[in-house]
């Protein structure tokens, strides 16, 4: 008869083989794959660089382009330094509302200061001929600049300052070549210290087609600019009874060997006060231009 003990121990292992079988079973089932190994971060030897600003051609997406055709021209400090020499002058700048008597400019000097002005100019069609007046105050030709214009010139009216030089009348006549007037056709009007300033301008220069002189004072600069001007048509006008004018205006047109007219008048006045005094003066100047400018 077999033993009890011995036919449990059968049962019981069975059941061990059994158990530890489900065992590894569910330990297969449950197996988790280890994580893989972490790559190493690499590691910089050197000082990295900083970043560099970024690069807009236009400027920020944020602002718009400049525009170049509206810029502020004669206004800008850096552009009023510039040298007006060869061909460097700036055109004149207006300055606010045209009216009646014309557009006002400002005309920068070699110096940087703007020089103020009035210009008379038709718009459209070809450059006229250009007439520059000359004077310590260009409110003195009263009307005498919009004759001018009315007969067919552009005129540019300037004001002389005290501590100007003839340096001031090279940037004015440069300007006026740039593009208001005919370069080729250019009359310069002065009166009194105007008349002087203009015969040593345009003695220097070479800019000038003709000129009228009404009562020029300074005996030096005649006698200086003439033989310079020796060929320029000139015209020269002076009360006889102001002898310091009429004088200097005989120098300058018994120095010259070209078209020239001295005309004396009589108690007429000095500079622009003969025009003033003198209607048929006015007349006399344009059957001059008309005929030296064309």
């Amino acid at each position: 008869m077999p033993c009890p003990y011995h036919r449990n121990l059968r049962v019981n292992t069975k059941w061990l083989l059994f158990i530890g079988l489900l065992a590894l079973i569910a330990l297969a089932a449950c197996d988790v794959a280890e994580p893989p190994t972490p790559t190493p971060t690499r590691q910089f030897t050197a000082p990295t660089l900083e970043p560099t600003e970024p690069f807009f051609a236009n400027g920020p997406p944020t602002e718009a382009p400049p525009d170049v055709l509206t810029g502020p021209g004669q206004n800008d400090p850096t552009a009023a330094a510039l040298p007006n020499r060869d061909g460097g002058a700036l055109p004149p700048l207006p300055v606010g509302t045209a009216s009646a008597d014309g557009q006002g400019v400002d005309i920068t000097s070699e110096d940087g200061t703007l020089l103020n002005g009035m210009l008379l100019q038709r718009t459209g069609g070809e450059r006229e001929p250009g007439v520059l007046l000359l004077a310590t105050d260009r409110l003195s030709w009263g009307n005498f600049p919009a004759r001018i214009h009315e007969a067919g010139y552009t005129v540019l009216v300037m004001e002389l300052r005290p501590e100007g030089s003839v340096d001031d009348i090279h940037t004015i006549l440069q300007a006026m070549t740039t593009g208001i007037a005919d370069p080729a056709r250019i009359a310069v009007i002065g009166a009194s210290q105007g008349a002087d300033i203009a015969l040593l301008g345009c003695a220097e220069t070479q800019l000038c087609t003709t000129l009228v002189l009404l009562s020029p004072l300074d005996e030096t600069a005649a006698r200086g600019a003439t033989p310079l001007l020796s060929t320029v048509p000139m015209m020269a006008i002076a009360s006889q009874e102001d002898v310091e004018s009429f004088s200097v205006a005989e120098t300058v047109i018994n120095g010259l060997s070209g078209d020239k007219l001295l005309q004396p008048l009589e108690q007429a006045g000095r500079g622009t006060a003969i025009l003033a005094n003198r209607a048929d003066v006015a007349d006399l100047v344009l059957t001059w231009l008309n005929r030296t400018l064309g």
